[in-house]
């Protein structure tokens, strides 16, 4: 891990991004007591997530629909009486 304090980090900002590009943790230190106050490490890129298919039958293949089907409010009501009680 490399120390460094905040005018120096400030000075040498594009060497720094270099080497946390080769895997260094840069700490930066501050004030004259040079405490720690922010740590810089690399960005480790998680591995892209497969794509969900959507809706729960869609490995059944796609829908169509048959040509003869015709959908009308008579249709929808021939069976209407069934259901009443």
């Amino acid at each position: 891990m490399i120390q460094m304090t905040v005018g120096d980090f400030k000075a040498q900002f594009s060497a720094v991004l270099d080497k946390v590009l080769q895997g260094d943790e840069v700490q930066i230190l501050y004030g004259r007591s040079k405490k720690p106050v922010a740590q810089i490490t690399k960005i480790e890129e998680k591995p892209k997530k497969k794509k969900r298919p959507i809706g729960m039958y869609a490995h059944l293949g796609p829908y169509w629909e048959d040509e003869s089907f015709e959908f009308t409010p008579e249709n929808l009501f021939d069976n209407m009486d069934d259901l009443l009680l």
